[in-house]
């Protein structure tokens, strides 16, 4: 089973203006969504897209949290929840023009309670079981300790068998490493370097911390350096772009999936691809259709060192 944990979920709501957006000025919205987010709420929803089961881990306050829950509950995703004692459930917004550009504006969210995340952490680690992956993404509550993550990896690696992905920024990605994730899935903003600098930076992390990373880099692409410190890397597909938001999630997905169904390094960056380049023409964070990821595989350009 597949477990996505996310700290500090979202109701995200997408927005559509025909130039993008225009600071200072009248913005005339012709479209709008409202979603699950959140960025492990957003791999589950690629995951069922892809037929691959996953329970839907999250901490929720306040009745948008309740109103969140609901909603992923009659999409027909498992959930697992606690309530943090203080706070709201945020309410992100995404704005996107024909363009191809998107802005997002997050909101704060919840505040950290340790003994929230303690209970969370034990109805996870309780049910998992050899072979279990557990994908833990996205931000966490305002006012968390920088080994929030690392202190979750840790727990989940006690089991046996199970293999955890990582996909978070700053301090959190740097303590949670430290933790030893079986993979990483980064921004070269997150990890602070230029696109140029990926390839040795991905392999760099192999060697060093036994860690598989994948690196997305947006319009440029993306390098994924496996266990084995093989290293690949491909442009972006060229789609017709709608909104990037959940691009990078979509790519988290398509480790998991692989990860699950013990495909290879290259199928697994192959997919990953797909996903992303199908989910950039997707609207707000809407999942990309299972048919059109699969037709856009066989155009992935790899190349291997």
């Amino acid at each position: 089973m597949i477990y996505t944990v996310t700290l500090n979920p979202a109701i995200d709501v997408s927005l559509h203006v025909k130039d993008g957006l225009m600071p200072g000025s009248i913005n005339k919205s012709y479209g709008m969504r409202t979603d699950p987010g959140g960025k492990g709420i957003n791999v589950s929803k690629v995951l069922k897209v892809l037929d691959k089961k996953s329970v839907t881990c999250m901490g929720i306050c306040g009745d948008d949290g309740e109103n969140l829950k609901n909603m992923l509950e009659s999409d027909g995703f498992e959930v697992i929840s606690v309530r943090y004692p203080s706070g709201s459930t945020r309410t992100n917004i995404k704005i996107s023009g024909e363009n191809g550009v998107t802005t997002d504006i997050n909101g704060d969210g919840p505040l950290y309670d340790s003994a929230s995340i303690e209970k969370l952490k034990a109805s996870v680690s309780e049910r998992l079981a050899a072979g279990d992956i557990v994908v833990i993404s996205g931000s966490a509550p305002a006012g968390s300790p920088s080994d929030i993550y690392a202190g979750l990896i840790k727990t989940f690696n006690s089991v046996h068998g199970v293999r955890v992905i990582l996909d978070c920024s700053g301090r959190y990605l740097r303590e949670g490493l430290k933790a030893g994730p079986y993979a990483i899935k980064p921004t070269c903003e997150e990890l602070g370097i230029d696109s140029d600098c990926a390839v040795d930076e991905a392999g760099r992390i192999v060697l060093e911390c036994g860690t598989a990373c994948m690196i997305s880099m947006g319009s440029r692409g993306a390098v994924f350096a496996d266990g084995d410190q093989n290293v690949y890397y491909s442009g972006a597909l060229d789609v017709k772009v709608s909104c990037t938001t959940g691009c990078g999630d979509a790519m988290t997905a398509g480790l998991a999936y692989a990860l699950d169904e013990g495909m290879s390094s290259e199928e697994t960056f192959r997919l990953c691809m797909a996903l992303a380049a199908a989910e950039a023409e997707t609207e707000g964070t809407d999942p990309p259709a299972k048919e059109r990821v699969y037709g856009l595989i066989g155009d992935v350009p790899i190349c291997g060192q």
